[in-house]
Parts: C-alpha cells; sequence; structure tokens
C-alpha cells in the first residue's frame, strides 16, 4: 500500500492472481517490469493464456525485457514508448471477452493512462490490479491549454503548450489521469510561487 499525503492520489495494490480470469493481460513499463516477473513467477500452473505488454519507455532507464523473454510460453509485445502499449491495450481490450484480467505495473503516468483505457471498457475493481514502480514523477494537465505533460518534477514549470507559467496542485484527477496545474500567478500578476521539487 501507498502511503500519502495527498488524499487524492490512488492508493496502488501488489500484483497477485486474481481469480476467475478466462485471459490474462499483464502491461508495463520500464521498472514494472520487476512486478511483471513476480506475478508471472505466482503464476507457474496457470493453463489459461498470458498476454505480456512491455514498454521499454522508462523514467528511471529500468529494463526487464531480458528478463521477460525468458517465458517463450506467453506471448510478449514490445514497445519503444508507453502511449504505443496505451494503443495496442485498447484494441485487446475492445476484443476482450468476460473473464478478461488485467494487471498493470509501472509510472503512476503510465498506470493512469492505462487505467483510462479499462475504464473505457468497464473492467471493475475485482479485474484490475495496479502496482506502483519507481518515482511519483507527476503527469500534469494544463487547465488552460488542456495540455499533459509527463515527467513533473518542479512545481512551478511553463507549459509546453500555451506557455504559460504553472504551479501544480496535489490534487489527482483520476477522470483525466494527471495532477491539475493552474496559472501560476493568476491571484497576483507577476507573483510566483517559489520554486521548489514536487513530492516524487
Amino acid at each position: 500500500m501507498l502511503i500519502t499525503g495527498i488524499k487524492s492520489r490512488p492508493v496502488y495494490d501488489r500484483l497477485q492472481p486474481l481469480p476467475g480470469g478466462t485471459r490474462h493481460i499483464i502491461a508495463g513499463q520500464g521498472s514494472g517490469g520487476r512486478a511483471m516477473l513476480r506475478l508471472l513467477d505466482d503464476m507457474v500452473g496457470q493453463d489459461r493464456p498470458i498476454t505480456l505488454l512491455y514498454s521499454q519507455e522508462s523514467f528511471s532507464g529500468q529494463d526487464f525485457l531480458a528478463g521477460l523473454q525468458q517465458h517463450p510460453s506467453h506471448q510478449l509485445k514490445v514497445y519503444a514508448s508507453n502511449q504505443a502499449l496505451i494503443d495496442d491495450l485498447n484494441d485487446l481490450l475492445f476484443d476482450a471477452r468476460m473473464g478478461t484480467r488485467l494487471y498493470l505495473a509501472g509510472s503512476e503516468s503510465f498506470l493512469g493512462s492505462a487505467m483510462q483505457v479499462a475504464t473505457r471498457f468497464d473492467l471493475n475493481r475485482d479485474e484490475v490490479l495496479r502496482e506502483h514502480s519507481g518515482t511519483l514523477v507527476r503527469r500534469v494537465w494544463c487547465v488552460h491549454c488542456d495540455t499533459y505533460t509527463e515527467n513533473v518534477t518542479q512545481r512551478v514549470y511553463d507549459c509546453p503548450g500555451c506557455g504559460v507559467t504553472l504551479v501544480v496542485r496535489d490534487h489527482y484527477s483520476r477522470r483525466l489521469a494527471a495532477f491539475q496545474a493552474v496559472k501560476a500567478d493568476a491571484e497576483v500578476p507577476g507573483e510566483l510561487p517559489e520554486a521548489e521539487e514536487l513530492d516524487t
């Protein structure tokens, strides 16, 4: 369980085999590969199909592809970017049937994006587990231009979409799968909050 001072931040799981699955999709990125490998060890003897999706894009630089390739009995798809994996996950879940179980492991940004897809296809809490891996760098959404920025570590930053100097709020929106950011000097023009590292 993740302990944090941000009440809106999701509480994550530890990946473990979910009962009743007729098909298992295990998706992860970067350091999430460690949790994927642990789950595969826990699923030894599983006679249901297992599909592995792994993105090598990682803020932490950790890569578990070699370990995942040691499980040749399972279909393994490898992606250069998290977005490519998310797009393919959308296609897989579009064709999914009752009994599909989804396991997610990786950064908060990756988990949030993947959960948006799972929610679109009405997967419920008994069908999805999420394990956070790595740092808690933030995915941030600009309220002014609708731009998402990945891996934000500073409280104040310039939006790459509209150029406005933003301040990151400590509110995580599950619908947006991101923290919200607003114009930093909205109350007093020209007066910016102190620059600081975010709690990651």
